[in-house]
């Protein structure tokens, strides 16, 4: 049949050259064609009947669907799975009908037919089955139908099946026209009829960009131009953007239509047709042909985006470096305070344009500084002003410690007193103050870590009884060590020539008296006092407010050089001694107003332990040897009455024994002395008799050794394990029961024991 059909179309196209006489002929070969034509076309029907799908191959088709031309009588199309994508179904050639059938087959249920909105659904139920009919039918392009199928165990699945038709000569042209103008050129193309791409859509371009307008035509087999709409508009003329120009030719006929995709692809210039922010304003308004930007935002807008529209729509959009679709908005973009530099980049196939804008988050209001500055004791000098950083205040001695109120000029800002954070008008944890100078240091830090620090010097006075010094000097020399108020002997060298000095002080409580070598100044400095060759010593005597405690500070002032005799000489920090020869005394003791001392091999005074002659030794502060009792470092000593430390053994004072070990300590509690156990007192002194340690008792002898075994007072016998612990209750001794009652004394004769009575019998 298809041969027979190939050999009538070329005769046909020999007779359009014959003469017209011969039309006869030409209409005999018609008949015959006409002929020919219908009996395919029966042929190709009887083939689609012969293809009728097998209900529940789901290899080739929808399970469970079925899907007729006309009415429920009508011929099955088999609904194919798609060759190039086995998870979409289709329907090729579909022949134009008024009506199409979808019904489910046994054991399935048809849910739902969603059509698209060229056609109507009819929906008809019998035999408790559903049955979907697309009717109304206008529009014979290429459609999307999706069903929703359910199978006997309910479960739904939804297909999509593309659907296309068969062509009619009606809705058909032979080519698109389309001619281009701009800039004062036109230019005319066509695309024939069929030339489409893998889309289905009819394409041309790239088209040059000066081209603005085309007029399309669509022109028949018989070179005439058909009636169409483009986009539903009569209108024939378009205009043209830059990039992809996309329109649906619509062609209808006999009630009928049908929509041809024509794409139109121009080439463009990178530029934008407009920008949009998500905040604020561009500054200036935006122009294709301006580039440079600013937008100003608030300080609480912390996030921008841009919404940039192409005029071609074929270029590409980078906001940063994030790729936006033409009017489509941007991710957003983070602010920082002050100027942040946004650049969108627009590039087409001719070339680039870069649009900078400029966002200017208004920056926050920050302070590192305070409005307010208060203390709980005490006044501030001076008053308080943001813009002063130091100040001082003077507190009782009673103060002992004060808390602190700052209030910050910006709430965001941070408040550390002296290293530790306090919220703005919260007073802080009080801040013990010592006695004399505190600083108490306010550091405020901004949002940007910009600090500013307040320092805040307490005085806190000295009690009444505070005889110590804050400051002494002498007008000519130096005082060796460097003064310290717990320090209170110095020396002071000066030359030959300086035959007088005045001494110079302060008080840490200025209700002290100060006396210098016995006479009263108030004035801070003493009268000019008279040097001679060698040692001078000097003694600045401080009495309380109390008026009862006294200290006094000593200085050795060094007039060129020593010369005396009998004397004691300050050098540096150390006291040295001079005998009747003039002579410092080195490695030697020296008896000085009837108190000894001793000298190292220097010849400076020794204070504490010191081994002298392999005895041990005591020196107080002062450097005087030290006799009978004395506490150091946790332990008692006694030094005899010639200072030696009395070690190893036992030794009796004031009617009393007391044991020393080898280091000379005072021991107490249980220690063994040749072979025996001994308990002294938390005084260390020995005892005696009866004593009860940890809950037992004990009996030390008049020796006041431990006492073990046997033990008759004169009345009662008692017993003492090897340990010394006297025992109660029954015990087994060398063989024999005895029995000791609570108290430790051994019983006889009948008791009454355990719940009867027993005859202990006698020792």
């Amino acid at each position: 049949m298809l041969v027979s059909f190939l050999i009538l179309t070329s005769k046909w196209e020999e007779l359009l050259v014959k003469e017209s006489g011969k039309l006869k002929r030409i209409m005999s070969f018609l008949l015959t064609f006409a002929m020919i034509f219908s009996l395919m076309q029966v042929s190709n029907i009887k083939s689609v009947r012969a293809a009728t799908v097998t209900p529940g191959n789901e290899g080739t088709q929808i399970p469970g669907l079925i899907f007729r031309i006309g009415d429920d009588k009508g011929d099955i199309r088999i609904v194919d799975k798609a060759a190039d994508n086995k998870s979409k179904y289709v329907i090729r050639q579909l022949q134009m009908a008024k009506k199409y059938t979808l019904e489910a087959e046994e054991g399935y249920t048809l849910v739902d037919v969603k059509k698209p909105n060229n056609m109507e659904v009819s929906v008809t139920e019998s035999d408790d089955k559903k049955k979907y009919a697309l009717v109304n039918i206008k529009d014979y392009s290429a459609f999307v139908l999706t069903v929703k199928i359910a199978n006997s165990e309910g479960i739904e699945t939804s297909y999509d099946i593309n659907i296309d038709f068969r062509g009619d000569s009606s809705l058909e042209f032979r080519k698109i026209s389309i001619t281009y103008s701009g800039q004062g050129s036109t230019y005319t193309d066509s695309i024939e009829f069929g030339v489409t791409n893998s889309n289905g859509e009819y394409v041309q371009g790239p088209i040059d960009s000066k081209y603005e307008k085309a007029s399309i035509q669509l022109i028949n087999s018989s070179g005439l131009a058909m009636d169409f709409k483009i986009d539903g508009h009569s209108g024939k003329s378009v205009d043209l953007v830059g990039g992809r120009n996309e329109f649906n030719i619509i062609v209808s006929s006999n009630g009928i239509s049908k929509i041809y995709t024509l794409v139109l692809n121009k080439k463009g210039d990178a530029l934008l047709k407009s920008l949009t922010p998500s905040f604020g304003k561009l500054s200036p308004a935006f122009n294709s042909q301006i580039f440079d930007y600013e937008v100003t935002v608030p300080t609480t807008q912390e996030k921008i985006s841009f919404t940039p529209v192409t005029i071609d729509n074929s270029s590409t959009i980078k906001v940063n470096k994030s790729t936006v679709s033409s009017g489509k908005k941007s991710p957003d973009i983070n602010l920082q305070e002050g100027k942040n530099n946004i650049t969108i980049t627009v590039t087409s196939d001719k070339d680039v344009n870069v649009y900078t804008i400029t966002v200017i988050r208004t920056e926050q209001f920050r302070s590192n500084q305070l409005t307010g500055l208060t203390l709980t004791n005490g006044t501030l000098s001076p008053a308080f002003n943001k813009g002063i950083y130091e100040y001082t205040t003077i507190v009782d001695n009673t103060v002992t410690s004060i808390g602190v109120k700052p209030i910050a000029e910006d709430k965001n800002s941070t408040i550390k007193i002296n290293g530790k954070v306090v919220p703005s008008g919260a007073t802080s944890p009080y801040i013990n103050l010592d006695e004399g100078g505190n600083i108490i240091t306010i550091t405020v830090t901004d949002t940007k870590d910009n600090k500013q620090t307040y320092t805040v010097n307490i005085t806190r006075r000295y009690p009444k009884n505070n005889v110590n010094l804050s400051s002494l000097s002498v007008s000519d020399g130096k005082l060796n060590p460097i003064f310290d108020p717990e320090i209170y002997l110095y020396s002071v060298t000066v030359a030959r020539n300086i035959d007088s000095v005045r001494v110079k002080f302060s008080t840490q409580n200025d209700k002290s008296v100060v006396k210098i070598n016995g006479i009263e100044y108030k004035t801070g400095q003493s009268d000019k006092i008279k040097l001679n060759l060698g040692a001078n010593n000097v003694k600045v005597e401080v009495t309380g407010e109390d008026g009862t405690s006294h200290i006094t500070y000593s200085l050795s002032i060094i007039r060129d050089k020593v010369e005396g005799k009998y004397q004691w000489v300050v050098e540096g920090d150390q006291w040295t001694y001079y005998n009747g020869y003039g002579v410092k005394v080195k490695n030697d003791w020296v008896k000085y107003d009837n108190l000894w001392y001793y000298m190292d091999i220097n010849g400076y005074k020794q204070t504490g332990w010191k081994l002298i002659g392999g005895i041990w030794y005591y020196f107080n502060s002062d450097g005087i040897m030290q006799t009978g009792w004395i506490y150091d470092k946790g332990y008692w000593y006694y030094l005899q009455g010639n200072g030696a430390l009395r070690t190893n053994g036992w030794a009796m004072y004031d009617g009393n024994w007391y044991l020393f070990n080898e280091l000379g300590e005072m021991q107490t509690g249980w220690h063994q002395y040749g072979g025996n156990w001994y308990y002294m007192s938390d005084r260390g002194i020995m005892q005696k008799g009866w004593i009860t340690y940890d809950k037992n008792k004990y009996y030390l002898n008049d020796d006041g050794s431990m006492r073990t075994g046997w033990l008759f007072n004169g009345r009662v016998w008692y017993y003492f394990n090897e340990e010394g612990q006297m025992r109660i209750g029954w015990q087994t001794i060398d063989g024999k029961k005895y029995y000791f009652d609570s108290s430790g004394a051994m019983k006889t004769g009948m008791m009454f024991l355990d719940g009867k009575w027993i005859n202990l019998g006698n020792v």
